[in-house]
């Protein structure tokens, strides 16, 4: 099997301080990255926004075959230039992206559905100290992300997400959430952009231990095997489409 190059992109700002350093003591990051740490077919790669481009340098990106995102409080501050350069890995180059709970708000992700909402304004959403109980239910059992689940995934605690969630329709429906106060929502869902295919999954509340549940990073590394393009994510310049080069002859206009 080729080697699948997963880049973990977090915040990390709220898991620096209490209540949610005693939830995720070594960042958030680390418990997302735990889900692929005995897995030889990954190399992973952390960011986090205090670091120089957020982590994200060019060459960092031209090395992702896979980008995991993590944030909620400092979706705007996010560089614009590095956020359209994820996107652009995404359509021109095939990077899969992963956009985890409140990453619903990031400037990428939003950017490559063609939305722009607060998160007033996009769902319903409760959440309270002690968050409500989840029941994820499959909704594709033979789909690749959905391989070694079983019917459903319980998550004992979990902000509440909740329809209408002001999304496109997505390309496939995955997961649907279900919520002991009576909501639901669609919790996973897969989009095509260019070469590139996008995953939302919305579990992960802060506060709660939901990365570190092994049926969480079953999800995360069959999507990350799922969106990783064949041989890799790469640039593709003169190759003619999306290859970024303008190819329309315009000499008659000179």
């Amino acid at each position: 099997m080729n080697e699948i190059r997963v880049t973990i992109f977090c915040e990390h700002h709220q898991d620096r301080f209490e209540p949610v350093k005693s939830v995720y003591p070594n960042g958030m990051h680390a418990a997302i990255a735990a889900a692929f740490a005995e897995e030889p077919s990954f190399r992973l790669t952390i960011a986090t926004q205090d670091m120089p481009s957020h982590g994200l340098t060019k060459e960092v990106l031209e090395h992702t075959d896979v980008l995991i995102w993590w944030s909620h409080l400092d979706n705007n501050l996010l560089d614009d230039a590095v956020a359209d350069e994820v996107c652009r890995r995404v359509v021109r180059d095939g990077m899969g992206f992963v956009a985890l709970h409140s990453a619903s708000f990031s400037k990428p992700w939003q950017r490559l559905l063609g939305i722009e909402y607060e998160a007033g304004e996009w769902g319903r959403f409760r959440t309270m100290p002690k968050g409500e109980r989840e029941r994820l239910w499959i909704v594709a059992p033979g789909h690749p992300i959905c391989e070694g689940l079983e019917d459903f995934i319980e998550i004992p605690q979990d902000e509440m997400y909740g329809e209408p969630m002001l999304i496109p329709e997505p390309n496939k429906l995955l997961f649907i959430a279900w919520w002991e106060g009576g909501d639901v929502c669609r919790s996973g869902t897969l989009f095509e952009r260019g070469r590139g295919k996008i995953f939302g999954f919305t579990p992960g509340h802060e506060e709660f231990p939901i990365y570190d549940q092994p049926e969480i990073h079953r999800v995360l590394r069959n999507a990350a095997r799922f969106l990783a393009p064949p041989g890799g994510a790469r640039k593709r310049a003169g190759e003619g489409h999306l290859s970024g080069e303008a190819l329309e002859d315009l000499s008659h206009r000179m």
